[in-house]
């Protein structure tokens, strides 16, 4: 797809199509950068239509369709991206509530002028753990597409950063930890870790830190003043859920 139809989606639709923060509990810890908000790398929010099939809110006829598809007596589902000249592109997911998708992001991750995509599905549960979901990257490369799976807590538009360096994509993954802190008491922390995509999968950018924000009654985004760097080590390493990918 050429460079000047993916920019045109930011010339002519008007602000509501430019993607709102994709709401939840855990968007109230995220991080900041300096005491602001990171930047977010510009997205586009796919809109449902019929039949679970997401498209472009403003350009449905010239970019793709992205829909999640379940097979009888299959017991995973795919995720099917359908590009307007017939091509198409697929990958599996995980069968859970489903085979629905809750939403799609599109943007030049890679910076290459083809749109990339993320789409995002819930695991599920009640309270706490309906803040759990899947990640599903399509990363371009040429005419063809890479996929990857994440594991984390909240994704949105929210998570999909611009280091202020390099000005490159970065995603901000979420995990959840819970353990004893210098206080003497357990606390809960939702813990922020920074993560580049280096063509193939993603890596921790080692520039940035893991960010351990306390979960309390009101949005936190400061980095908590409870856990030593040992302490740090000893509560993620008691969840051996620590990765991103599957």
């Amino acid at each position: 797809m050429k460079l000047s139809l993916f920019l045109a989606i930011f010339i002519f639709f008007d602000a509501k199509i430019l993607a709102e923060a994709n709401e939840t509990l855990v968007a109230d810890y995220m991080p900041f950068l300096n005491g602001q908000p990171w930047s977010q790398i510009p997205v586009v929010t796919y809109v449902e239509s019929a039949s679970n099939i997401w498209i472009h809110p403003s350009f449905p006829k010239k970019f793709p369709t992205i829909q999640e598809i379940h097979e009888e007596d299959s017991d995973f589902t795919t995720v099917v991206i359908q590009f307007p000249d017939g091509s198409t592109f697929k990958t599996y997911n995980k069968f859970i509530l489903g085979p629905y998708l809750s939403a799609v992001y599109s943007g030049d991750f890679n910076n290459d002028g083809i749109p990339d995509f993320m789409m995002v599905k819930p695991v599920g549960g009640n309270g706490l753990a309906g803040e759990e979901y899947i990640g599903i990257f399509a990363f371009s490369e040429n005419k063809d597409y890479h996929f990857t799976r994440i594991n984390t807590w909240e994704l949105g538009p929210q998570n999909l950063v611009l280091d202020p360096k390099t000005k490159n994509f970065r995603l901000i993954h979420t995990a959840f930890r819970q353990g004893l802190s210098v206080d003497g008491q357990y606390h809960s922390f939702w813990v922020h870790r920074v993560f580049q995509w280096n063509g193939v999968a993603f890596q921790m950018d080692k520039d940035f830190s893991p960010i351990w924000i306390q979960y309390l009654n009101r949005p936190n985004h400061e980095p908590t003043k409870l856990l030593t760097a040992e302490l740090e080590q000893k509560i993620w390493s008691d969840d051996l859920e620590s990765t991103i990918e599957w």
